[in-house]
């Protein structure tokens, strides 16, 4: 009963903030405009993602307000989500968070992301939590007690506020479970994810 788009947007070994974002707005925009074509509901949009397509959904489904992001075509079309799902995203940037080269994840630093000059006003402008309100969308979130790429603590922090600010959120914390870990995509999981949805938007 889903439509599935999946969003192609600039990695930070392309550009840096907030090209990624502006990419992501940009594919909600335009699926919007062509809701008719692709037989899409424009009221019933979730955006999903995991490891940094987590942090570029949190930061689509906070941002429908904030104009500087807005850059490209369809611009008479809003950019504004009705729920996010996110699997393990980097939600605080103003934190020196780095990762090591894994057989999962490539190297990567902030100064990739941010640019090799970037200041705390931009790491600002690049963390999800600081855009949270009231008025943001339901909000899902999951991810591994075990994982040593993005911390435990970005995802609870960034709960705790959205609960807060009275945001219908709920957070899973997988025993066991690592960055991108074959247990986030087992049945019960995905089924815990359909709920959520089914919840949310229809």
């Amino acid at each position: 009963g889903y439509i599935v788009a999946s969003v192609e947007y600039s990695t930070s070994n392309e550009t840096v903030f907030p090209q990624p974002l502006i990419d992501g707005k940009a594919a909600i925009r335009y699926l919007k405009a062509h809701a008719d074509s692709f037989c899409i509901d424009p009221e019933k949009i979730c955006v999903m993602g995991e490891s940094a397509g987590g942090t570029m959904a949190c930061l689509i489904g906070l941002t429908a307000d904030k104009q500087e992001f807005e850059k490209g075509d369809f611009l008479e079309v809003d950019s504004s989500v009705n729920a996010v799902v996110d699997f393990y995203g980097l939600v605080d940037l103003t934190e020196e968070v780095s990762c090591e080269a894994n057989d999962n994840v490539p190297p990567w630093t902030l100064k990739d992301y941010l640019g090799v000059n970037h200041t705390k006003d931009t790491a600002l402008k690049a963390s999800a939590i600081n855009y949270v309100t009231e008025t943001a969308p339901p909000f899902m979130i999951l991810h591994g007690e075990e994982d040593i790429v993005v911390p435990v603590t970005q995802s609870e922090t960034f709960y705790r506020k959205l609960q807060k600010k009275g945001v219908d959120s709920v957070f899973y914390l997988l025993k066991n479970a690592g960055h991108g870990d074959d247990g986030f995509y087992q049945d019960n999981v995905l089924e815990t994810v359909n709920l959520f949805l089914k919840r949310v938007l229809l």
